[in-house]
């Protein structure tokens, strides 16, 4: 009985018994350590990769964990590049002795994981290390990567890496889901070739390279639902973009240079203008197709001091945010134009235009009229006669307090205060409606 009773006893016994626990030096208890390693190396790949390797001088147990991360981020934060700053490193770099393709190569080399979940290369890097950046690629298409980001910086075309350099013997990337590039040589054909061997690619972005021929983006069987083309070089070549899932896209419009054909699920765009050429007769030509589905759109106007003629802006029936980004201080009078514009989208909710500050290094102790400092004006309400309602009485308001205070670039304080208090008596009469931001408080 003594024995049965024992061995009743044991299992209990084992529940009792404490885990050991490591102390640290100042007394607290180290849990972490303690964990399974498979945890630890979720957490330490949320950490940058710096942070995550200078953990292997915690400890013996320590010292090789940070291999195991999913992230790998190669960054230079420590150097603000430019135009200037970049030409003159090129000038003295030398892929042999750079810090930072010391570090990817010496990372590359002890790394154990078996898969990865992002790659980022972002620092100056040019052409001359061409060779090594593909054993790089080698090393990412063995672990399955999902997120491949290479933003390098090299503003110089003739010094650009070359992308089909870099993928002439490209393997199928069968988990890759999210692709992007900055500061390189792009083909039309280096694009097709990683829409046809990323069956799972979501997301393409391309931002600041040169587009050496024509981009297709097209196929009935992408998966792609977020396309992002911005600051890029395209020259003459055009854009093609047929996809039957994809869902937003952002790109720089270059008369007659965009097409969209079948993009059913497109309900967001954003459109980039930095050409004087550009009209709205070309917007409607490209967009023809898509007008009726489009629940969000945005203007980035880069075309300072012409600015974009808004008649012939097609109906949008089910459009509900409109966005527009000027490159030009706000204007009186600039609003009524746009009114056209709402009444093309009677489903409107939010409509927003921002303006830029071009004022900031201007004479400075100069009392200038309150509305140089706009920022940002913002409209919402049920549809779009509620817009066009707030629009008219603010351009009403405007146009009263005119023959009273006239408006000009340089005032006297009485008369710039006067402005503040009218600005100030808007926003309160329309605090639901209307939303004003400024770059300079008004309240000064």
């Amino acid at each position: 009985m003594d024995g049965t009773h024992s061995n009743q006893l044991q299992p209990c016994d084992k529940h009792k018994k404490k885990k050991r626990k490591t102390v640290c030096d100042n007394g607290s208890v180290d849990r972490i350590s303690g964990l399974p390693d498979e945890i630890i190396h979720i957490m330490l790949s949320f950490l940058p990769l710096r942070e995550a390797a200078a953990t292997s001088l915690l400890s013996n147990r320590w010292s090789d964990l940070w291999k195991h991360s999913s992230n790998l981020d190669f960054v230079d934060a420590t150097r603000c590049h430019n135009m200037k700053t970049t030409a003159i490193e090129h000038e003295s770099w030398d892929v042999s002795t750079c810090k930072n393709v010391k570090m990817v190569n010496s990372v590359l080399e002890s790394h154990q994981a078996l898969f990865l979940k992002e790659f980022r290369l972002q620092f100056y890097i040019n052409s001359s290390a061409q060779s090594t950046i593909t054993k790089w690629l080698e090393f990412v298409w063995s672990r399955q990567v999902e997120r491949l980001n290479l933003k390098f910086i090299c503003y110089s075309p003739k010094h650009m890496v070359v992308l089909g350099d870099l993928v002439g013997e490209m393997r199928p990337m069968q988990h890759l889901k999210i692709l992007s590039l900055r500061s390189l040589m792009i083909s039309g054909e280096d694009i097709s070739l990683f829409l046809r061997n990323c069956p799972l690619l979501r997301e393409l972005n391309i931002e600041g390279s040169h587009l050496t021929s024509e981009v297709n983006v097209c196929d009935s069987t992408l998966v792609l639902e977020n396309l992002r083309i911005r600051k890029c070089n395209i020259r003459e070549s055009f854009i093609n973009i047929s996809a039957p899932n994809l869902a937003v896209v952002s790109v720089d419009a270059r008369p007659g240079q965009l097409w969209f054909e079948n993009v059913p699920s497109l309900i967001s765009a954003n459109f980039a203008i930095d050409s004087s050429r550009y009209t709205m007769q070309h917007f409607a030509s490209a967009v023809c197709c898509i007008t009726s589905q489009l629940q969000k759109l945005m203007f980035s106007l880069y075309i300072y001091p012409k600015k974009l003629s808004w008649n012939g802006f097609p109906k949008m029936p089910n459009l509900k945010k409109l966005y527009v980004k000027e490159s030009s201080l706000y204007e009186h009078e600039c609003l009524l134009p746009l009114k056209s514009v709402i009444s093309a989208c009677p489903c409107l909710q939010k409509f927003k235009i921002e303006f830029h500050e071009r004022v900031k290094n201007a004479t400075p102790n100069v009392e200038r009229c309150p509305h140089q400092y706009l920022k940002m004006i913002k409209f919402q309400g049920s549809c779009a006669t509620d817009i066009i309602r707030s629009m008219t009485y603010i351009s009403d308001c405007c146009d009263a307090f005119q023959k009273i205070k006239t408006c000009t670039p340089v005032m006297s304080k009485a008369d710039v205060q006067a402005h503040r208090e009218h600005m100030h008596h808007l926003q309160l009469q329309l605090s639901r409606q209307v939303q004003l931001k400024f770059f300079k408080s008004i309240d000064k």
